[in-house]
């Protein structure tokens, strides 16, 4: 097959959509049995992967880039966001046991002085974080809304969104922000 551009990609996506395709069954069980091998079954679907495939072919796409075989392409990288999400999950397991070994090893004064200053730390960065990234971190994070409630807030206060998953990047993008100032400020306390 050459090599397509966004209006075969989508013809190609699209079979996987259909219920009664043998591509959408194969994928599906593949990216199920992904999820299975890599413990994630409870924390995504196997929509919000191939959700997430498609927009990255989307980008891809838009960038130049040329995509030869889309449902084999597709099918790598579903893969490749399964072991992305794995690692993320790690990360975060890896963190909280290292943040749980140490709330061990302190004292119960000491951890409540550097609790104290962690607040506050984090409470100076987000209040340094624009009005528009405040936002988003307190009604997903805070609110815990849906991205379909998100955009539906923002559309009734006059913002324009176009996609959910822009609001997805937005939140990327300000925990970014917000981590950078953290970390700028804990530089200048040392």
């Amino acid at each position: 097959m050459p090599a397509c551009g966004r209006e075969a990609f989508d013809e190609e996506f699209q079979v996987l959509l259909d219920s009664g395709s043998s591509s959408a069954h194969s994928m599906l069980a593949f990216v199920k049995r992904s999820l299975a091998q890599f413990n994630l079954s409870n924390s995504y679907s196997p929509t919000w992967v191939l959700n997430e495939a498609y927009m990255r072919g989307i980008k891809l796409i838009a960038k130049g880039e040329q995509i030869d075989k889309p449902l084999a392409w597709v099918r790598s990288t579903a893969y490749n966001i399964i072991r992305e999400q794995s690692r993320e999950l790690n990360r975060f397991v890896q963190f909280e046991e290292n943040m749980t070994e140490s709330l061990i090893n302190c004292s119960l004064t000491a951890c409540e002085e550097i609790e104290e200053e962690l607040f506050k730390r984090v409470s100076l960065a987000f209040e340094k974080l624009a009005p528009e990234e405040k936002e988003i971190l307190i009604l997903k994070e805070v609110k815990d809304l849906s991205w379909k409630e998100i955009k539906l807030y923002l559309v009734l206060q006059g913002k324009e969104v176009q996609h959910e998953a822009t609001l997805r990047k937005r939140k990327e993008r300000a925990l970014k922000h917000l981590r950078s100032i953290y970390h700028s400020l804990e530089i200048q306390n040392v």
